[in-house]
């Protein structure tokens, strides 16, 4: 798992666990079984409702994969590609298809292979584009779903903090001041639960899955890049000097990217 991941978890189960130890008399208060099952189940309800259900399994299932997911060094997928170049544009078919077998990137070796194969550049290129549009759209709806489950859980909370209410009130003529606190605490805490599954989980979750994304894109737009170039049988010298101004040019855009997605998450 990322460090960055660890540490934002950590930091914010301990901040959370601090504040309910700060009244360990009241600690039985902070657990509403109810309450989660109300905002778990509302939330993934009425997103399901708003989405394909088949697309909010994907993102869930996805989840453990975002915060466990350690993206390949664009260094290393560019000397693969220069050690098939040296092969290939010396014409050494044979050689470029033993090192194409150690291309781990699926998008890389596809293009390589299309290459290889010497197919129109016209029918490589509109290949290439559409396996970077389509993960561009993919991950972009994923991540449009967490986002809306970040809206809608503290909407779920405050459903669990009426119905606590409600069922508070009804028994008013009936109940001490005593037991009238402990059920408005006991029915308060659906809306802390709705208030961290949001901000802490959901919220950052995208704006991740957003910056992952780019991160993608950039990658694949460096990579057809260099594969456009192998199919010219350019030198592997203009082919990594290429790359590398490609990618510190597209880096300084990633990050003003990211840095508006948390704008526009605040």
């Amino acid at each position: 798992m990322k460090k960055s991941t660890v540490i934002g978890l950590l930091g914010g189960g301990v901040l959370v666990l601090g504040m309910i130890l700060l009244s360990p008399e009241h600690i039985s208060a902070f657990f509403n079984i109810p309450g989660l099952i109300v905002v778990i189940g509302g939330t993934l309800a009425a997103t399901v409702v708003s989405r394909p259900i088949t697309d909010v399994i994907r993102v869930l299932r996805s989840l453990p994969e975002l915060a466990t997911d350690e993206q390949p060094s664009a260094g290393d997928e560019i000397e693969q590609l220069l050690r098939v170049a040296e092969w290939y544009r010396h014409g050494n078919i044979r050689a470029a298809e033993r090192e194409l077998a150690n291309v781990s990137n699926p998008f890389l070796r596809s293009g390589i292979q299309l290459v290889i194969d010497r197919g129109p550049l016209q029918d490589l290129t509109k290949v290439l584009q559409w396996r970077i549009a389509g993960l561009r759209a993919r991950e972009q709806a994923d991540a449009q779903i967490l986002r809306t489950m970040a809206t809608l859980a503290p909407a779920f909370g405050m459903l669990g903090t009426l119905f606590g209410l409600v069922h508070m009130l009804s028994g008013l003529g009936h109940s001490g001041l005593q037991e009238i606190g402990a059920t408005m605490a006991f029915a308060m805490a659906a809306t802390l639960y709705g208030l961290l599954a949001a901000n802490l989980v959901l919220k950052p979750l995208s704006i991740k899955m957003e910056r992952r994304t780019q991160q993608r894109l950039v990658s694949m737009n460096m990579l057809q890049e260099g594969i456009l170039l192998l199919y010219d049988r350019q030198h592997p010298i203009l082919i990594r000097e290429t790359l590398d101004a490609y990618l510190s040019h597209q880096e300084d855009a990633s990050y003003q990217v990211t840095k508006l997605a948390w704008m526009n998450a605040a």
